[in-house]
């Protein structure tokens, strides 16, 4: 007979804990990265349809659609960081509403 006897079961039971232990923690990670996906995704919507609703704001004041980026970055507020994002405008004609895109830099949507 030993002092200090192991209980039998005791590893079994603990290399269970480390289990379920590992599979919350991949769980966390996974719901982390989606989150932040998610999060990149709406941001870059946001950005826009501020640009739209400037575009639109512009023809209803003045009649015509802006010429360009940097007359609704100049007259309409709208700022955009260009570190981040890379916005495409084509202007087709004054009375047409001009193709917005706006990509993330890296990658993202």
């Amino acid at each position: 007979m030993h002092l200090y006897e192991r209980v039998r079961g005791q590893s079994k039971g603990l290399v269970f804990a480390i289990l379920v232990f590992a599979l919350l923690a991949g769980f966390l990670l996974i719901s982390l990265g989606t989150a932040a996906h998610r999060n990149e995704v709406r941001e870059t919507e946001t950005v826009t349809s501020a640009l739209q609703r400037a575009v639109v704001t512009c023809y209803a004041v003045e009649g015509k659609y802006p010429p360009s980026l940097d007359y609704i970055y100049e007259n309409y507020g709208v700022r955009v960081d260009s570190s981040r994002y890379v916005v495409f405008y084509d202007v087709i004609a004054a009375n047409v509403m001009p193709s917005i895109q706006v990509m993330r830099i890296g990658g993202g949507s």
